[in-house]
């Protein structure tokens, strides 16, 4: 007996989300709901295990009235007023320097406020977690910090940009993390924090908590495809009205070097013409 329609879309939401890993920047941003998780995360990177979060923010919009604005996968801030911005990259145009930069900028722009000191800004952290060694330097992890160069000692301005580089795996806190993060089931996870989060959302019920977020996820990632297969649908649409502005370009050269001047006017007017004539010429 056939599925229904509804048995049917119930495997394919279960192939998706069997698929699912951290590297996934949406549901990355469900797991991270949970603090824990966050934390976790930190404190491998930053090699701290004493590193505690007061507060954290998903999809935070970090606005600028002056010029490009931000929406930034993960914000938040330890007990020690550091903050951090961590950031999914599954491609190299996400996260190149000057998006890292941009990024570190628009931080301590939202955070000092007006009439207080520069002294004031905290440390600040981005962090681009990535897929690929988009530095190519063959490192696991990459701290990036302003020097002086002509002493080479560090220019002390706290403000502090980390690559993880997730494709290299090996027995070390962050191999193990980077496996952790292209991990598709619990069982290849090393982290029990990670490992019993991922289990929860991907084995959840419809009606239970972890189900309802799956479900929020499912509908952000159809939201998702929507508006890339609309663009490219746009961009196709663009590359076929240019080939056939061409293709009458060609058209009128050839007609002209024919002396066919009528046929030239009545195709600009008639579109049944301009298509036989296209035909005709074999264009």
């Amino acid at each position: 007996m056939p599925k229904s329609k509804v048995e049917n879309d119930i495997v394919e939401k279960q192939k998706i989300i069997s698929s699912l890993t951290l590297m996934d920047d949406l549901f990355m941003k469900v797991v991270l709901q949970d603090k824990e998780c966050t934390e976790y995360i930190l404190q491998t990177i930053m090699d701290d295990s004493t590193l505690k979060l007061k507060r954290q923010s998903l999809q935070k919009n970090l606005s600028n009235l002056h010029g490009h604005s931000l929406v930034l996968d993960c914000l938040c801030e330890d007990r020690d007023n550091n903050i951090y911005n961590i950031e999914i990259q599954n491609n190299i145009s996400g996260a190149e320097p000057k998006r890292a930069r941009y990024h570190a900028g628009l931080m301590d722009m939202h955070y000092l406020k007006k009439g207080n000191h520069f002294s004031q800004l905290p440390k600040s952290y981005v962090i681009f977690i990535t897929a690929n060694d988009v530095l190519h330097g063959q490192l696991q992890i990459y701290h990036i910090e302003r020097t002086i160069q002509e002493s080479g000692k560090p220019f002390w301005d706290e403000s502090h940009i980390i690559y993880f580089n997730t494709s290299y795996v090996d027995n070390s806190p962050l191999g193990k993390l980077a496996e952790d993060f292209h991990a598709k089931e619990t069982e290849q996870m090393n982290s029990d924090i990670l490992s019993k989060r991922v289990a929860l959302l991907k084995n959840a019920k419809p009606n239970e908590k972890g189900g309802k977020e799956m479900n929020v996820l499912l509908e952000n990632y159809r939201k998702k495809a929507l508006k890339e297969g609309i663009e490219k649908g746009i961009e196709k649409g663009r590359e076929e009205e240019i080939i056939a502005k061409q293709k009458v370009i060609q058209l009128m050269g050839l007609l002209a070097e024919h002396g066919r001047i009528d046929d030239i006017k009545k195709s600009s007017i008639d579109q049944d013409y301009l298509q036989a004539l296209l035909l005709e010429f074999g264009l």
